[in-house]
């Protein structure tokens, strides 16, 4: 029983029983090359060209089950680029990604099939059955085959070879698919004698907990070769505590259609609600439909406000190659559609400040990246009813659309006054509260800023590890008349034990307004990376009723004019010292 008088409170006490996610890479928060599936690395090519060409930053190219075989059946089980002609030389193209500061993510499945490399080598260390017989999977759709027994720890070095095999030669990140396990017959044994169990165990007694044992191999063996380094694994099962060894689980082949977009919303909240902060779905939806360009840009802008931003699809219907096509990569769609999914994939790089705060908030404390209204309202006994609606962190409230031809819709607004945001420095000067009935152009995400919060972006917008510069940042300060404080976390996004070496950075501004001053101050926790990083130029850029044009800053005791670029922008360098702005109201 986990005792807590509001749901912030519980899920504080569920995490610190099961524990919390790490860190994640930076690059993890950024946009994702994906589909079902690509063919060659000529493939791969002519699309990272497309993307960079269209100006739509990404940071991760996923690669399908393709990469071990020609055919989606008889190969699963190689763990190996067995194509030459379609992937001649996998270490120089991974090598040619990587000084393009791409990463390359490899899908695994824990079934090997007959027809595979592995079989053979791999027969000690299947699951088997009731006379300890390697299992045979005989109605299993990909072929016939065997399943990794994941409970065995000579199973598990096993596995683990594989997965570092591919490192070594350059692969990042894991996309582990099928671990629920998907094939998973009662008459399956698993042996649990390393676990200190005598008797087998059938598949339906420890089904759950597969997946969940994958990923804690992963990171483990991860951890201990590579200790510096942040693991990215995609998996789509897991259990309670998973996201201990950093799971970036989806929401599985969803519908591509408006139903499949709307059944993603409670699935994400339910999920982070329950202690997995990471889950995200296939941006524009999996399998099906006719090539909906309206359904894909609103899921993008959707999903652009969830954890992981992963646009993904099959690429051709039935997998017939003479069946009608929709890509899945925002670089491959018409205009105008086009110029409006590049605009939601740069704001997603833009919020990168503040998204990979909320990263850390989660580590450091449990709170979710993405919560239903109750979470931060848990007095409002409307927001507790509402069900299409998010938080984006504390700061942001997200109102989808949900449906085809949608021309309005209504938007509740908890506890005080919100303003309609688009991230190009627009801000609606009007704000909200209550509940209101809002136009919904197709080109337009409907997301508010709560009055009181600050909202760090960066205008240069990019693959992270080219163009992420935090020593110029803009941040957005939404006037109320209550003060506020916003503290924001920074470090080099790569180093697994930044928090344990302190070797981060953070920012902690303070809003006080009064009736004659908006006084603003910002302090530095004065760690290893503030020194590393240097001086920041900073640009607070004010909303609200409020205009200034005048004030002074204070640092060290000396005290200049404050430089306003244009009405409400402020501009002036950080070095780490404490700094007071006073800004006066014309």
């Amino acid at each position: 029983i986990i005792f807590g008088t509001t749901p912030k409170k519980i899920l504080e006490g569920y995490h610190k029983l099961t524990g919390k996610q790490g860190l994640p890479p930076r690059w993890a928060l950024g946009c994702y090359m994906s589909r079902f599936g690509y063919s060659s690395e000529n493939q791969v090519n002519e699309i990272v060209a497309a993307m960079r060409k269209e100006n739509i930053p990404f940071d991760a190219v996923i690669f399908d089950l393709f990469w071990f075989g020609d055919s989606i059946k008889g190969t699963m089980g190689n763990l190996e680029w067995v194509n030459k002609s379609k992937w001649p030389d996998p270490p120089l193209m991974l090598s040619v990604l990587k000084k393009q500061n791409i990463k390359s993510i490899l899908i695994t499945e824990p079934f090997i099939l007959q027809s595979s490399l592995n079989y053979a080598s791999s027969l000690p260390y299947q699951a088997v059955d009731s006379l300890r017989k390697p299992y045979i999977l005989k109605d299993f759709y990909f072929g016939l085959g065997g399943l990794v027994d994941i409970f065995k720890k000579e199973s598990r070095k096993w596995f683990w070879e594989k997965h570092n095999a591919q490192i070594k030669i350059g692969v990042d990140a894991w996309w582990g698919d099928l671990g629920e396990p998907e094939k998973h017959p009662v008459d399956l044994y698993h042996d649990l004698a390393d676990m200190g169990h005598k008797r087998l165990f059938r598949s339906d007694e420890v089904h759950n907990i597969y997946g969940h044992l994958w990923t804690k191999m992963l990171y483990e063996n991860y951890a201990r070769e590579y200790p510096d380094a942040r693991l990215f694994s995609l998996n789509r099962s897991g259990f309670a505590g998973s996201q201990r060894y950093n799971i970036f689980p989806w929401s599985g082949d969803v519908s591509r259609s408006w139903s499949g977009l709307q059944a993603q919303l409670p699935v994400m909240l339910g999920m982070s609600m329950s202690g997995i902060p990471y889950i995200h779905s296939d941006a524009g939806g999996f399998a099906g439909g006719e090539g909906d360009f309206e359904l894909y840009v609103r899921w993008l802008q959707f999903s652009a406000f969830t954890p992981i931003f992963r646009p993904h699809g099959t690429a051709l219907f039935d997998l017939d190659p003479s069946a009608y096509s929709f890509p899945s990569e925002p670089a491959l769609m018409p205009d105008p559609y086009l110029s409006m999914v590049r605009k939601t994939v740069q704001t997603r790089y833009k919020m990168l400040p503040y998204n990979y705060t909320l990263a850390y908030n989660h580590t450091k404390t449990g709170q979710p990246l993405v919560a239903p209204l109750y979470y931060y309202f848990p007095d409002d006994t409307l927001a507790i009813k509402i069900e299409d609606q998010f938080m984006w962190g504390p700061g942001i409230l997200v109102a989808p659309v949900l449906h085809k031809n949608q021309k309005t819709r209504q938007v509740y607004f908890p506890d005080g006054k919100w303003f309609l945001i688009d991230f190009d420095h627009n801000v609606d000067a009007v704000d909200y509260s209550g509940t209101a009935t809002l136009e919904t152009p197709l080109e337009k995400t409907l997301t508010f800023a709560k009055a009181g919060s600050f909202i760090p972006i960066i205008d240069k917008v990019g693959n992270t590890s080219e163009d992420y510069k935090s020593d110029s940042i803009t941040v957005h300060y939404f006037y109320n008349k209550n003060g506020s404080v916003y503290t924001l976390f920074d470090d080099d996004g790569v180093n697994k034990n930044s928090l344990k070496n302190k070797d981060f950075e953070l920012l902690t501004f303070r809003a006080a307004p009064k009736a004659d001053v908006l006084a603003l101050s910002i302090d530095s926790n004065k760690g290893k990376y503030p020194v590393k990083k240097g001086v920041k130029n900073i640009k607070i850029v004010i909303h609200g009723d409020q205009h200034f044009t005048e004030g002074r800053i204070i640092v060290n005791n000396k005290s200049k004019k404050l430089n306003f670029s244009s009405k409400n922008e402020v501009n002036f360098n950080f070095n780490g010292s404490r700094s007071q702005l006073f800004l006066y109201p014309k």
